[in-house]
């Protein structure tokens, strides 16, 4: 009897384990599940401003699931956005509808952009992705160039003319939009850019000083494909070809400007002036005349008046005037190309020309404070000659640089001969060191003409470095040697001592060096 007992309460205990071990198994078998959540469609492509119609499926151990789908969209630009019904839960057919809205703007030919839907079902996370490629809508554009001549000199300027427009159910001007300019001249490529303005319109002046024979030039206008804006354009190019023929003695007239009062005596401005013409005469040039009723060549002569408005900017419009009505006097027209050799002060007014084409200089600002310029105007431009008719500008003795402060009316008498002339005197505070002149025009000159600078040395003030070349020059007398100097243009530096031990002065190096009227003949052409 007492075995029986003992064998039941292991019965029992075995059964019980068999019990749990099922239940246990059951419960693992029902905690079981299988997500499936899908995108459709999985992959598409759609243009900016577009919408797309997306369904999200979800279903647990194969039966359609009504949950709460998140959403996220990623893309390293505009994500474009969503709008879903029913709060974003699923249907009972486990369905959920969205619309996909894409970026009204995207900057890239293809922007990627990943849709992503997640669900938590019973503490854990499920997803699925679509992947969307949004397009730009692209507007076509098209391009004509033109050029004003098919032929010019070299050292001409060559004026070229890109019209741009773009087709919205009609081709149209567009406006505001980057040229890129390319000029293959021989192994030579050119870079410029311009813009067009409402009419579509963008030019560009083509500038090319020397060549020994003749050269093609192929022009290229070029659009680039523009995603920049809230319209996107296609790029597009043209092309257009011209000739540069070198060039010769008596193409360009040859405009002598004349320092500061070089004109007050017939004696000054002949020593300036006489023998330099008689050498560019003798090689081939023709020196403007500035009075053909009188037999010779007469010079161009200026003069200010009394007034404290009188200075370096008004006698450049007086300077432009007086070359426009002796171009047409001599048979040119008034917007001939022409060389200039200036000498002194005479270099800025020539400066001025070529580096601020249409100012309007009527009057001077006293109080000028650094912001625009420190000349103004009545309204009415009056520098109407402008880099587009320049091409050599030689500057003797020109102090771009200006002159050291203690340059006074004194030091001028003593080293120049200059008697007093009180209506002369408003420019002098524009040559000086760091003037609001000098700042205003600033240090370099425009690509548009070529500069060469020439400076005297004869050991007389303080010796200054302009070029930056670590070696630093006295004065020729009144201006410093290196004070000619422009950045990136060329200076020749003659070194000596004054008249008569020498000829690398102020005046002398203009008037009787032959060194300098050497350089001023092979530049004008080379």
């Amino acid at each position: 009897m007492g075995r029986r007992l003992t064998s039941i309460p292991l019965v029992i205990i075995f059964f019980l384990l068999i019990s749990l071990f099922l239940f246990g198994f059951k419960s693992k078998k029902e905690e079981s599940i299988e997500v499936e959540i899908s995108i459709s469609p999985q992959y598409f492509c759609i243009q900016e401003g577009k919408e797309q119609e997306i369904i999200v499926t979800l279903a647990v151990n194969n039966k359609p699931y009504v949950a709460r789908i998140n959403w996220s969209i990623e893309s390293s630009g505009n994500t474009g956005g969503l709008v879903f019904e029913n709060d974003s839960y699923t249907g009972e057919n486990g369905k959920l509808k969205a619309i996909y809205y894409a970026p009204e703007d995207v900057d890239k030919i293809k922007e990627n952009v990943t849709i992503v839907a997640k669900v938590m079902i019973e503490g854990k996370e499920y997803e699925a992705k679509a992947m969307a490629v949004i397009e730009p809508v692209m507007y076509k554009t098209s391009i004509e160039v033109s050029a004003e001549r098919n032929r010019i000199i070299a050292g001409e300027i060559n004026m070229l003319r890109a019209k741009l427009f773009v087709f919205k159910d009609k081709w149209l001007p567009l406006q505001n939009q980057k040229i890129k300019w390319k000029f293959y001249v021989g192994n030579i490529t050119i870079e410029k850019e311009s813009i067009t303005d409402s009419f579509g319109v963008a030019t560009i002046p083509f500038f090319f000083s020397n060549t020994a024979k003749n050269l093609s030039v192929k022009a290229e206008a070029i659009y680039e494909r523009n995603l920049s804006g809230f319209m996107d354009f296609d790029g597009c190019m043209a092309t257009i070809n011209f000739t540069i023929v070198p060039e010769k003695p008596g193409d360009f007239p040859v405009v002598l400007i004349h320092g500061w009062s070089g004109s007050i005596t017939d004696a000054l401005i002949n020593y300036t002036w006489w023998n330099l013409t008689q050498k560019l005469i003798a090689a081939g040039f023709k020196v403007l005349d500035f009075d053909v009723t009188k037999p010779g060549i007469q010079w161009l002569t200026y003069e200010p008046g009394w007034f404290e408005e009188h200075h370096i900017p008004w006698i450049a419009a007086r300077v432009c005037e007086k070359i426009q009505e002796a171009l047409v006097l001599n048979g040119y027209p008034p917007n001939q190309t022409i060389d200039i050799v200036a000498h002194s002060m005479g270099g800025l007014v020539a400066r001025f020309l070529a580096e601020h084409y249409m100012a309007d200089v009527d009057y001077w600002n006293r109080n000028w404070n650094g912001s625009g310029y420190p000349w103004y105007g009545d309204g009415d431009a009056d520098i109407t000659i402008g880099p587009f008719q320049i091409d050599d500008l030689i500057a003797v003795g020109t102090p771009c640089h200006g002159v050291p402060p203690n340059i006074n009316e004194t030091l001028l008498r003593s080293i120049i001969k200059y008697a007093y002339f009180p209506w002369w005197i408003a420019q002098v505070p524009d040559m000086v060191y760091d003037s609001p002149f000098l700042q205003a025009m600033g240090y370099s000159t425009t690509d548009l003409i070529d500069y060469y600078g020439i400076g005297g040395d004869i050991g007389f003030g303080q010796p200054a470095d302009f070029d930056g070349d670590g070696i630093a020059h006295a004065t020729d007398g009144l201006v410093p040697a290196e004070s000619p100097y422009l950045e990136g243009e060329p200076l020749y530096i003659l070194s000596g001592s004054a008249w008569p031990k020498g000829e690398e002065d102020h005046m002398s190096l203009i008037g009787i060096n032959e060194r300098v009227h050497e350089y001023i003949i092979q530049h004008l052409i080379n």
